[in-house]
């Protein structure tokens, strides 16, 4: 997650329902920090849930800021 901080990214997710999300790479790499949990993608991916319909069959993308 650093390098997509880094290189200026945010993350575009996309749900199989189509819901859409855009999160915040620093947001995102402050809370896993503060709460100890794994930075790197695969495992930030695991944790994510669908707002919309709960699934977690997501797909992410760097998006430039």
């Amino acid at each position: 997650m650093f390098d997509y901080t880094k290189w200026g990214c945010d993350i575009a997710v996309t749900c199989q329902c189509g819901h859409k999300a855009l999160l915040d790479t620093k947001a995102i790499t402050k809370t896993c920090v503060v709460k100890g949990l794994d930075t790197r993608m695969p495992a930030i991916k695991a944790r994510l849930k669908c707002k919309a319909c709960g699934s977690r069959e997501v797909r992410c993308a760097p998006v430039e800021r």
